[in-house]
C-alpha cells in the first residue's frame, strides 16, 4: 500500500528536534511556476469569496440580525490570526504538505498526519460539493437564457463539463490554473459588486449607526453568526501546498496567506453591510442576489452574474483540486499513501495521479446526488457543512503547533504566543459552538460524522506506526527551510 520513495535520494537538510527534512523542490513538481500572483490566485480561488458573497452575508442576518456586520468584523479578526500564526512558519520553512507539515513540525508526526488527512478530506469535500454547485448554477444559468433542460442525460452532461474543466486545468499546469482562477474570480467579483455599490446608492451618503451598535457585541447570536463567518474562509491556506512551486517560496507564501485573508474580509463587511439594509424584503426561499438586484433598479445584472458564480464554482473547484492532489502527493512521498500520487506529469511537471483521483471522486459524488431523491442541494450543503470540519480541526492543530515549534528553534516571542494562543481561543469557540446550543438535526450528528471518518484516517496512520515506524516517522519531513533560517539555526545551536 506505501510507496517505497526513499530519502536519501533526495537533498536533505536537519530538523529541529533531530528530524531529517526532504527539500520540497526535489520531489519533481515545477520549481518557480508561480510568482506572487500566482500563489495569490490559488488562495483567493479556493476561498472563492464570490461563492460566499451570494450566501454569507444573508446567512449573518438570519443568525444575528442586524449584528451580522459585527459577526463578519469577528470572523474577520480570527482568521487574520489564523493566517498570521502560520505565516510565522512559512517564511521560515515551506512545503507541499501545507498545514500537515507544519502541525508536525510542534507536534510530531501522528498530529502531522491528522491535519494533513484533515484537510486533505476538506479539500476532496469542497471538490465534490463544489461541482454539485458549479451544476446548479449553470443549470440556472442555461435556464435563463433558454438552453435548459430538466432531463437527466443533461444533468450528467452538466457535471462532466464542470470535472472535466476543474481537472483539465491542474493537470495541464499550476501556472495555467493560476491564471484563470485569478481571470473568473475576479470577474465574478466585480459582477456581484454592481448590485453592491448599488444597494449602497440606494440607501443614501449616511450610516446606519444601528449596524455598528456596541451592543450587539454582547449578544450570542452575533458570536454565533461568527462561525459562519470563519467558515467562509476556509481554503485560503491552500497557499501553503505551494511550497515546492512558488517562486521566493518563503516570502510570497507567507505574505499571500495575509493578503487573501485581508481581501476577502474587507469584501465581506463591504458587502454584508448594504445587503442587510435591504434584507427585509428578502425572501429567504429565493437567491438572495437576483432579488437584491431587482430591489435597487439592477436586475439587469442578474443573467451577467449568475454566469460568472457558475464559473466561479468551476475555478473553486480547479483549486482545491489542485490542493488535495498536492496533499496526496506529498504523503505519497512520505510513504504514507500508494506510490502512484507521487506520479508527475514529464511535460507539464503536476502530480496528474492526485488530479485525477480527486476528479474520479468528484465525478462520482455528483453523480450519486444527481440521481438521489434527496436532490443535488441537500448533498451540497450537508456534504460542505462534514467537509468544513476538516479545516476547522486543522486550523486548531497548526495554530497549537506553531508556538511550540518556535520555541524549539528559538524564535518564540511574547507577541508570536499572544497570537497563536488568542487564534486557538477563536478557533475554539467556533467550534464549540458547533455543539451548543445543539443544532437541529441533522447537524447536530454531523461533526461526528467527520470524527469518524478522522477516526478512520488515524486508524491507518496507527497501522503505519505499528507495522513501519520509519514511514509514520516521516510524515511532514518534506519542507524547504529557507536559507537564512538554516543559518540561523546553526548561530543558535538548533543543528549543527
Amino acid at each position: 500500500m506505501t510507496t517505497t520513495d526513499d530519502p536519501k535520494t533526495h537533498p536533505t537538510t536537519a530538523g529541529a528536534g533531530g528530524r531529517t527534512l526532504i527539500a520540497a523542490e526535489s520531489t519533481g513538481l515545477e520549481s518557480g511556476a508561480l510568482g506572487p500572483w500566482g500563489v495569490f490566485a490559488q488562495g483567493l480561488a479556493a476561498a472563492a469569496p464570490s461563492v460566499a458573497l451570494a450566501v454569507v452575508p444573508f446567512s449573518l442576518f438570519v443568525a444575528a440580525g442586524k449584528g451580522a456586520a459585527w459577526a463578519a468584523v469577528i470572523g474577520l479578526s480570527i482568521v487574520v490570526l489564523v493566517a498570521i500564526t502560520i505565516s510565522f512558519q512559512a517564511k521560515r520553512t515551506v512545503s507541499s504538505g501545507s498545514l500537515g507539515t507544519y502541525t508536525g513540525n510542534g507536534l510530531g508526526p501522528g498530529f502531522a498526519f491528522a491535519a494533513g488527512f484533515s484537510l486533505l478530506f476538506g479539500y476532496i469535500g469542497f471538490a465534490t460539493t463544489g461541482t454539485l454547485g458549479g451544476v446548479l448554477y449553470l443549470d440556472a444559468f442555461l435556464e435563463s437564457i433558454g438552453l435548459g433542460s430538466q432531463a437527466v442525460w443533461f444533468r450528467l452532461l452538466l457535471v462532466l463539463v464542470v470535472v472535466g474543466v476543474a481537472v483539465y486545468l491542474p493537470y495541464r499546469g499550476v501556472s495555467l490554473a493560476a491564471k484563470y482562477e485569478l481571470a473568473f474570480e475576479l470577474l465574478a467579483i466585480a459582477s456581484i459588486l454592481v448590485i453592491i455599490v448599488a444597494s449602497y446608492i440606494g440607501y443614501g451618503f449616511h450610516i446606519d449607526w444601528e449596524q455598528w451598535n456596541a451592543q450587539h457585541l454582547g449578544s450570542s447570536a452575533t458570536f454565533i453568526a461568527a462561525v459562519t463567518a470563519v467558515g467562509s474562509y476556509a481554503g485560503f491556506e491552500s497557499v501553503a501546498s505551494l511550497g515546492a512551486e512558488a517562486k521566493d517560496a518563503h516570502r510570497n507564501i507567507a505574505r499571500s496567506l495575509l493578503r487573501v485573508v485581508l481581501l476577502i474580509g474587507a469584501l465581506y463587511i463591504f458587502a454584508t453591510y448594504p445587503q442587510i439594509l435591504h434584507f427585509g424584503e428578502i425572501d429567504g426561499d429565493k437567491a438572495v442576489l437576483p432579488q437584491l438586484a431587482s430591489s435597487v433598479g439592477v436586475a439587469w445584472v442578474n443573467q451577467i452574474v449568475s454566469g460568472a458564480v457558475a464559473i466561479a464554482f468551476i475555478v473553486f473547484v480547479t483549486a482545491v483540486t489542485t490542493a488535495a492532489s498536492r496533499s496526496l502527493f506529498t504523503f505519497a512521498h512520505e510513504g504514507a499513501l500508494p506510490q502512484v500520487f507521487t506520479k508527475v506529469h514529464p511535460t507539464y511537471k503536476t502530480p496528474w495521479a492526485g488530479v485525477v483521483f480527486v476528479g474520479i471522486l468528484a465525478l462520482a459524488f455528483s453523480i450519486t446526488a444527481t440521481f438521489s431523491s434527496a436532490g443535488r442541494l441537500v448533498f451540497d450543503v450537508y456534504g460542505g457543512y462534514v467537509a468544513n470540519w476538516g479545516f476547522l480541526v486543522s486550523y486548531l492543530l497548526v495554530v497549537i503547533a506553531t508556538p511550540i515549534w518556535l520555541r524549539k528553534i528559538g524564535a518564540l516571542t511574547p507577541q508570536r504566543l499572544a497570537v497563536a494562543v488568542a487564534a486557538a481561543i477563536g478557533l475554539g469557540y467556533v467550534i464549540v459552538s458547533n455543539f451548543y446550543p445543539v443544532p437541529e438535526f441533522p447537524f447536530n450528528i454531523l461533526p461526528f460524522v467527520f470524527g469518524a471518518i478522522l477516526l478512520a484516517g488515524l486508524s491507518w496512520y496507527w497501522y503505519l506506526k505499528r507495522t513501519r515506524p520509519e514511514v509514520a516517522n516521516r510524515i511532514g519531513t518534506i519542507q524547504s527551510v529557507s536559507p537564512e533560517e538554516q543559518q540561523r539555526w546553526i548561530d543558535a545551536g538548533v543543528t549543527s
